[in-house]
């Protein structure tokens, strides 16, 4: 009689699990509150094996940042420069709009991580920005740089938001005061009249100097 061989081994099969994909996972950790939010929470809201996220993101710092950039993404979403604005006009709609965009990821701004670079969404009012400053006589370069400092100082502006709307008041403020008040009466003497002057500035109101100093040193630039 032939012999008859056994069946061979079933390999199992390796690689992404088809049910979840990266969309879904983000979907799901949206709808929840990131300070409490774990990988195995959105594995069992998705209804799978906690492993199973581990083939789309590594952990739970990997997860509030991929979540913090679709809130982000939303936000830049809102973004629009005005049709054939002037430049300055240009320069402090897209500054406020991104700052006000990047303060309302809230308790996910920590995990904010490059918002200039995240995705056509929010690449596009960035584009028409360095569109209309070289239509207005900067250089491509020039255009570059200011977009960069303008990255640097909203970045900043939004931090400062989020920290106060955190805390009821900016910590730095109340760490400033406190080092005031435990030191002698006759040290730091113009800290002391700056805090003397009256309430905290605030982040809108740092804003707004920002961009009248970016604003007076780019007319310098063109001349005006």
């Amino acid at each position: 009689m032939p012999s008859r061989e056994p069946p061979a081994a079933t390999t199992p099969r390796r690689g992404r699990p088809s049910r979840i994909d990266r969309a879904q996972i983000v979907a799901a950790a949206r709808d929840m509150d990131p300070r409490t939010l774990t990988m195995q929470a959105v594995a069992e809201r998705l209804g799978v094996d906690r492993k199973a996220l581990n083939y789309h993101v590594s952990d739970r710092d990997g997860l509030l940042e991929l979540v913090a950039l679709d809130v982000l993404k939303t936000e830049m979403g809102r973004v629009s420069l005005p049709d054939g604005s002037d430049w300055r006009q240009a320069v402090r709609v897209f500054a406020r709009s991104m700052r006000d965009g990047m303060a309302r990821t809230g308790a996910l701004f920590d995990y904010v991580r490059i918002p200039l670079a995240s995705g056509k969404v929010m690449l596009a009012p960035a584009d028409r920005l360095i569109q209309t400053l070289v239509g207005a006589g900067f250089t491509v370069e020039d255009a570059a740089r200011i977009l960069a400092f303008i990255a640097e100082f909203i970045f900043s502006s939004a931090r400062d938001l989020v920290m106060t709307e955190r805390h009821g008041v900016h910590p730095q403020a109340t760490e400033i005061g406190r080092l005031l008040d435990e030191s002698p009466a006759q040290d730091l003497p113009w800290l002391r009249r700056v805090a003397a002057t009256g309430p905290a500035r605030t982040a809108d109101d740092q804003l707004e100097f920002d961009l009248k100093i970016l604003i007076a040193g780019m007319e310098q630039m063109l001349g005006t």
